[in-house]
């Protein structure tokens, strides 16, 4: 166990090639996801930092600051409500993300010559589920994650599910390009992207048009001169994302199960002023998601992983860091 993330716990898997921080006592976050040749940490870390569940300013959370006054950047797993709150599901309240990604969860770790594991489990607080996950590290700059959703209720129920990984400096950069399967379709809502460049509508991805009428290639990260911040949601054809820095020869690779999530959302940061930030983040996201946000999708639950009592759902998430 370290402790060195504002008093937070956290486990750390390390190999030749990667080395990984998992922080134990607050939502399993992937803090670090460090390529070791190049001395490069992949994952945004926020100008917040890492708060302890005891700072006074997280126990009096709204609707959206649950989530983001303890948001030290990185990598969080979101269940069982995505996007922003309020929301109710089944009498069950939620702000921003859920709660999963605000929880401690139980970790043990297991090593052996050949792999390195960490495994994570969460029960819910307001909504009667778990949460099982294994993070294994090989020997190779790969790391595989396996997770196993259960609704722990005696009745069938909703869930929400989100996998946000975050991306900063020195690996973000302008110029960096996101590949996507061809065929993917992005959908711009004006409700939630007000301080956004990119006009309502549904485009193929990756040419978007901008509120003026132009035209915006969102596979390439603009100069740190745009001030925006905008959630686009993108229907994929195929579960995985390249993300590459040219200039670094460092590529992130993701590849999951599109059963389980098949959107993708792309949150851009960029100089956004006010809370939370004030001005002060420049990073992406780029999230596997089960759905649209669970507003937008409640109702009908249509978006929804449905669950009968005792029933689970089992996914994997495999990540690389290559040099490009």
């Amino acid at each position: 166990m370290d402790r060195r993330f504002g008093g937070i716990k956290a486990v750390v898997l390390e190999n030749d090639f990667v080395r990984l921080v998992v922080l134990a006592d607050k939502g399993s976050d992937i803090v670090e996801l460090v390529h070791k040749r190049k001395g490069v940490d992949v994952m945004w870390h926020s100008p917040l930092g890492h708060r302890p569940r005891s700072d006074s300013a997280l126990l009096f959370p709204t609707s959206e600051t649950g989530f983001l006054d303890g948001y030290g950047g990185g990598w969080q797993d979101l269940l069982p409500t995505i996007g922003s709150g309020p929301t109710d599901l089944h009498g069950a309240k939620f702000g921003l993300h859920g709660e999963t990604g605000v929880l401690p969860w139980d970790a043990t770790v297991e090593t052996s010559a050949e792999k390195a594991e960490a495994h994570f489990r969460v029960t819910g607080v307001r909504y009667p589920y778990s949460v099982e996950k294994t993070v294994a590290l090989g020997l190779q700059a790969e790391i595989q994650i396996s997770e196993k959703l259960t609704n722990t209720s005696k009745q069938e129920l909703e869930f929400y599910w989100l996998q946000h990984p975050a991306f900063g400096e020195p690996f973000l950069a302008p110029g960096c390009v996101l590949d996507l399967p061809k065929g993917s379709r992005v959908v711009n809502l004006e409700s939630i992207n007000s301080r956004g460049r990119v006009a309502e509508g549904e485009f193929d991805w990756p040419h978007v048009k901008s509120k003026s009428g132009e035209s915006i290639d969102l596979s390439v990260i603009p100069p740190k001169t745009v001030v925006a911040e905008e959630s686009t949601f993108i229907r994929v054809k195929e579960g995985w994302y390249s993300f590459t820095n040219p200039a670094l020869g460092l590529r992130v690779r993701f590849e999951w199960d599109t059963s389980t999530f098949p959107w993708l959302w792309f949150w851009q940061n960029y100089w956004t002023p006010d809370y939370p930030f004030f001005g002060t983040a420049w990073n992406v996201a780029i999230e596997p998601a089960s759905s649209l946000p669970t507003t937008l999708e409640k109702e009908s639950a249509r978006g929804a992983i449905v669950l009968g009592p005792g029933q689970s759902r089992t996914t994997r998430i495999t990540v690389r860091l290559e040099e490009a």
